[in-house]
C-alpha cells in the first residue's frame, strides 16, 4: 500500500483513513510564520516550488482539527511526530492536551544554520514532539545502534543516539527543486525506524518535499499521505514512483548483550568477583581490561562490575 493524494488533509483522512489503522504518523505542519515571505531569501526563489500553502489563520483551531483526525486514525500501540517552531509551540500543545495524546518525549532538533536576526538570538532549532495514545508503543531500541558500539572516545553511540536532542545538518541539493524548507532524510529515516516495523502503515498529512513518503519507501513501510500543493504533489509524485523501494535498508546491528543482565546477583557471585578481581590486579595493566575480562566471566555489563566493586568493603576507592 503506497497512497498519495493531492487533497486537503483533514478531509481527505476523514473520507479515506480508518480508525485506530495507522502504526506511526510524522507531521510538519505549516508554522503559521507567513513562510511564503521567506521565498526571495538567500537566492532561493529560483528552485522554490510555488503556490505553497500557508496555515489558515486560527492556528489554534487548525492545530486541533488536524491533531483530532490525528488521534483518531492511530493506533493505540502507535506513535506520532509533530514539528513544530517555537512561534506557535503553545496551540500544538494545547491540541494535544484537548485530544488526551501521551506527551513521550519533547526532542529538540539542533541543525547547522540558523538565521540571523538582528535582535535577537538565532534560531537553530525545531521541536519534536514524540506522542501517543498509550505507553505501551513500539520503540525499536535497537534498530540504529548496538548496546556494545563506541565511539572514537569509547562513548556509547547508543547512547548519543537516543538523547533527546537530536543534532543533524539540514540538506542542500544544489539545483533540486524544493517546497519551502526540507526536512533531512537521516531526520526522518531515523523516526521511521524507532518507531515501526517494516510493512507497518505510515502516514504524512503535510507531504510538502515528500520526505516521509520517500523515507517510507526506501525503508519498506507502507504509507498514506496527502499534499494540497497541486504543484509539489505532481513534481513529486512522478520522482516517488522512479525511486527505489528499500534503498536505506541496512543490516540491523548485531546486539550483544550479557548474559546475566537484569538477573539477581548473589552474595556468592560477588564473593567470585571480588576474588577474581584480585587474582587480575598485577597481572592485568590495566583496570579497564579487567572490568571488561570480569564482565565476560560473569556476564555482567561494565557499570554492573564497576558497582560492584566500589562497594567492596576494603576497596571503595578502587574505580572511585
Amino acid at each position: 500500500m503506497f497512497d498519495i493524494y493531492n487533497e486537503d488533509c483533514i478531509s481527505g483522512v476523514k473520507e479515506r483513513i480508518a480508525d485506530n489503522s495507522v502504526d506511526l504518523i510524522i507531521c510538519d505542519p505549516p508554522f503559521g510564520i507567513n513562510e511564503t515571505s521567506f521565498e526571495g531569501m538567500y537566492n532561493r526563489e529560483k528552485n522554490i516550488i510555488k503556490n505553497y500553502q500557508e496555515a489558515p489563520e486560527d492556528y489554534n483551531l487548525f492545530s486541533k482539527q488536524w491533531i483530532k483526525e490525528a488521534t483518531r486514525i492511530l493506533k493505540d500501540s502507535g506513535t506520532m511526530y509533530i514539528v513544530s517552531g517555537w512561534s506557535n509551540l503553545y496551540d500544538i500543545l494545547d491540541a494535544i492536551k484537548e485530544n488526551n495524546l501521551i506527551t513521550l518525549n519533547h526532542i529538540i532538533w539542533k541543525y547547522n544554520f540558523g538565521v540571523f536576526a538582528k535582535n535577537k538570538f538565532i534560531s537553530s532549532h525545531y521541536h519534536i514532539l514524540r506522542v501517543s495514545k498509550s505507553n505501551d508503543v513500539i520503540f525499536n531500541s535497537y534498530c540504529r545502534f548496538a548496546p556494545q558500539e563506541k565511539d572514537e572516545n569509547e562513548l556509547s553511540l547508543l547512547n548519543k543516539d537516543l538523547e533527546d536532542v537530536f543534532t543533524i545538518n539540514k540538506e542542500y541539493s544544489k539545483g533540486e527543486f524544493k517546497n519551502q524548507n526540507k526536512l533531512p532524510n537521516e531526520l526522518i529515516n531515523k523516526l521511521i525506524m524507532y518507531s515501526s516495523n517494516e510493512g507497518d502503515l505510515v502516514s504524512d498529512f503535510f507531504l510538502g518535499n515528500f520526505t516521509t513518503a520517500y523515507c517510507c519507501k526506501g525503508l519498506n513501510r507502507s504509507f498514506v499521505g496527502f499534499e494540497i500543493n497541486k504543484d509539489s504533489y505532481d513534481y513529486h509524485k512522478n520522482k516517488l514512483q522512479e525511486f527505489e523501494e528499500g534503498s536505506f535498508m541496512k543490516e540491523p546491528p548485531e546486539v550483544v548483550i550479557p548474559e546475566n543482565k537484569g538477573k539477581k546477583i548473589t552474595t556468592e557471585e560477588i564473593e567470585k568477583i571480588y576474588n577474581r578481581f584480585d587474582e587480575l590486579t598485577g597481572k592485568i595493566k590495566t583496570k579497564k581490561e579487567i572490568i571488561e575480562i570480569l564482565g565476560e566471566e560473569f556476564g555482567r555489563g561494565k557499570f554492573s562490575i564497576i558497582n560492584i566493586l566500589k562497594k567492596r568493603g576494603n576497596r571503595t576507592d578502587v574505580f572511585s
